[in-house]
């Protein structure tokens, strides 16, 4: 067996290489350049699939092994295909995969450094640039990668509640426990509590206006009330870049009522404000960005959307703690996501661990597992994030970003212009998201007055762009569509409280540009003109997956 170990002895790495091009040679026979998922002809389900699997007894041919994973790839989403559209899940780089694959030969475990050489560095060096990314002091900051934006979140909460005992870690939770999020943040804000032993129904959603952005004086309001009541606040979870309006709460004003609170009711402790940024953290990049001059040239709609989206997250530097997903928005492989708190102090549950000062780490003393919520501490991530941030710069990443926002704000354009494609998220996102909706004809009524007609009506309306999404997704499955739209179950309510679910196209990957758009927009209008042919009596035969269900409701 030793053939499949790196021989200590010969460091040669043609063995790791030629069994990378083998598994490819099976891989590729599935694929298909010119479509964003890999076609599939499975038609059993898992129980079936698990009946075929079983442990033999002296060992599988590896070409037969790379076989059978080839045969499960299909269905694959290629993430780097301009018609990958469906969510922020961007295209994994090729130096942060190769160096995340190489390392991982080394199984390196970033518990401590002594078994990873110096690469727990790397860790220490992502931390240092976002946190001067976020203009805040690197040498006060802290943090470390973790399993996930779920993570992140449930650091931040838990860190709170060591703000109100510092006996916390040691006798558990005594005191009656809140925390806050809007109704736009994301179901882990809940889920965290749940983990925590807070519970979800402790977590308060507060409403948003039409931005997504929270409601200051509800939140104030409820936050007062919790606290007349006795109840402690030991995080308050801000959205900073939603999935699909991208919403960016206004963290300064938040942590003025903090403040204002704190003061008022004379607490002992200070609630802890914790920034959700592992989309949004991006704009980062763009906050000494000249838009005066706009030296990278982007649209002027994009340039707009760059800069107001810069100044929110700027003021993440007036937060306690934020989060960041470099699987999401940083174009690393799963998963890179990183936790970072203003005070490092606060890592450490201070009656286990005291911790180092930032000065008088160096090698051998330093131990995250003595901390961290994982003792096995893969370095993946951290090494995929410190490459990607080395390589590319700050001005990759506007490139980047700002030609997604460019590339979006096209898209909208050209749908537009089309007469047949409403854009429904044109004045309530500064994402690069593109919500849409179908019409039967140019006559048709704009989804923003479909509150006011029949609820006949408005589930016909309704019911047109559901088919047509059924359509396009046969039509993948037939291998007659390169693109991958998604059908989202709808965020904006109508004028009489009803939502409808509606088209999404996210484009995530560097080769989504304006000849990719004009070709998405081509096609699309010409499905639907297949589409209306046979409207009345398409009923959908087969599909690459199992669709999301019909919304209106």
């Amino acid at each position: 067996m030793k053939e499949y170990f790196l021989d200590p002895f010969k460091p040669n790495f043609s063995n790791f290489i030629e069994q990378l091009m083998q598994l490819n040679d099976n891989v590729k026979q599935y694929i298909r350049n010119d479509v964003a998922r890999v076609p599939s002809s499975i038609e059993e389900n898992y129980a079936t699939l698990l009946s075929k699997e079983e442990l033999s007894e002296q060992g599988e041919d590896l070409d037969a092994i790379y076989s059978k994973l080839a045969y499960y790839s299909q269905g694959l989403i290629r993430w780097n295909h301009p018609g990958a559209l469906i969510n922020v899940n961007p295209p994994a780089s090729i130096p942060s995969t190769a160096v995340s694959s190489y390392f991982s030969l080394f199984s390196p475990n970033g518990a401590q450094d002594m078994s990873t050489g110096y690469l727990l560095t790397t860790e220490l060096a992502v931390v240092k640039m976002l946190s001067q990314l976020a203009d805040i002091d690197y040498k006060q900051s802290g943090g470390y990668f973790t399993f996930g934006g779920k993570s992140t979140n449930i650091h931040a909460i838990k860190h709170g509640l060591q703000r109100i005992s510092k006996d916390y870690g040691t006798n558990g939770i005594r005191d009656d426990v809140v925390t806050f999020s809007s109704t736009q943040g994301h179901p882990c804000h809940a889920e965290a509590c749940n983990w925590l032993g807070i519970g979800d129904k402790n977590c308060i959603r507060i409403s948003t206006n039409k931005m997504g952005e929270i409601n200051l004086e509800e939140l104030e309001n409820s936050m007062s009330a919790a606290l007349e009541q006795g109840k402690k606040v030991a995080c308050i979870t801000l959205n900073g870049g939603t999935t699909i309006q991208m919403t960016i709460d206004p963290i300064k004003k938040v942590v003025d009522i903090r403040d204002r609170l704190v003061k008022k009711y004379e607490l002992e402790y200070i609630p802890r404000i914790h920034i959700d940024s592992v989309i949004g953290w991006v704009w980062l990049f763009f906050k000494n960005y000249d838009f005066a001059t706009n030296p990278l040239n982007f649209s002027g709609k994009a340039l707009q959307k760059l800069q107001r989206q810069m100044k929110r997250i700027s003021e993440i530097r007036y937060a306690d703690s934020f989060g960041v997903d470099f699987h999401k928005t940083g174009f690393a492989p799963y998963l890179s996501s990183v936790y970072i708190t203003k005070d490092k102090s606060e890592l450490f549950d201070q009656n286990h661990y005291k911790g180092i000062s930032y000065d008088e780490l160096e090698y051998g003393n330093y131990s995250p597992f003595q901390y961290t919520l994982e003792l096995s501490r893969p370095l993946n991530g951290a090494l995929a994030a410190y490459v990607n941030l080395k390589s590319f710069g700050i001005q990759g990443f506007q490139k980047i970003i700002g030609g997604l926002m460019d590339a979006s704000e096209y898209l909208k354009d050209l749908l537009t212009d089309t007469k047949r494609f409403e854009i429904i998220n044109n004045e309530d996102s500064d994402g690069f998201v593109t919500l849409f909706v179908a019409k039967e004809d140019m006559n048709s009524p704009s989804f923003f007055d479909l509150g006011e007609l029949q609820a006949d009506a408005i589930e016909q309306f309704g019911q047109y762009n559901y088919k047509f999404y059924l359509f396009l997704l046969e039509k993948q499955k037939k291998g007659e569509c390169w693109f991958s739209i998604d059908y989202s179950t709808g965020y904006h309510r109508l004028s009489n409280g009803k939502k409808l679910g509606v088209l999404k196209a996210y484009p995530m990957t560097p080769y989504f540009d304006k000849q990719a758009v004009e070709k998405l927009t081509e096609d699309i209008v010409r499905f639907q003109q297949e589409f209306d042919k046979v409207k009345e009596t398409f009923v959908v035969k087969e599909v690459p997956h199992k669709p999301r269900p019909f919304v209106y409701r």
